[in-house]
């Protein structure tokens, strides 16, 4: 198995999610493009969900035939997984590479799970794909971002993050960003080395975007709190 996606929605109320399998190969072209085109309504949403797990996902109805096996739903037959919190949707499968989140908001969110799990409006993506169809370029763009942002304006906003920082790391902040930086695999490095900064913080993260979706304004980060965390659609 490779390529790994799941498809999550948060539940009426907002207490409960649920999650499953969509398939392999789950880049943008393959899964998110056809949550856009064919499932980007509550109704639809409905319908997709109540199909269960899929191996794929393809045009409403495709699951009875009618379409190329490309372009057929294809359940699994498994239903999904019920959790309280969005951190819960990547717990059930091991090496998940995507995540496809339909939020409150009525708003396909595309995740990028790591050390922190990224949550993008799928939207964007569509904007920032490259001459292949692609999201990788724009992830990783999004990723130095982010920790040029944590190590950088976010740090500078919060003096107790500071601390923390000088009390765990003989680095200086300018030379732990720059160290990951020099790494191709910017969250692998990480991970290495400063995996202890997802201590302080929690592990998603959200991403602010300009309203045509031109580009990415900043980010929305919380300190962790196990006990009391608020769900991001909250945030």
């Amino acid at each position: 198995m490779g390529d790994i996606s799941i498809i999550a929605r948060r539940l009426e109320g907002g207490t409960r999610v649920q999650f499953g399998w969509s398939g392999n190969g789950g880049y943008f072209s393959a899964v998110g493009s056809r949550l856009l085109r064919w499932y980007n309504d509550p109704k639809q949403v409905e319908y997709l969900f109540g199909l269960g797990q899929m191996r794929a996902i393809g045009v409403p109805g495709s699951e009875n035939g009618g379409e190329s096996r490309f372009l057929s739903n294809q359940p699994d037959g498994q239903p999904h997984w019920l959790g309280r919190s969005e951190r819960e949707i990547f717990s059930k499968i091991c090496f998940t590479d995507y995540g496809y989140f339909y939020d409150q908001d009525n708003t396909w969110y595309y995740v990028k799970p790591g050390p922190f799990c990224i949550k993008i409006p799928l939207v964007y993506i569509v904007h920032h794909l490259d001459d292949r169809y692609l999201e990788f370029d724009e992830l990783h763009r999004i990723s130095v971002k982010l920790l040029q942002y944590i190590l950088g304006e976010y740090r500078e906003s919060d003096p107790d993050f500071q601390k923390f920082l000088a009390a765990n790391f003989s680095k200086s902040p300018e030379e732990i960003l720059k160290d990951i930086l020099s790494s191709k695999y910017l969250f692998y490095r990480f991970s290495q080395h400063y995996d202890r900064i997802r201590d302080y913080l929690d592990n998603w993260v959200v991403v602010k975007t300009k309203d045509d979706m031109s580009d990415i304004t900043g980010f929305v980060l919380k300190r962790r709190n196990d006990e009391e965390r608020i769900e991001t659609i909250n945030w």
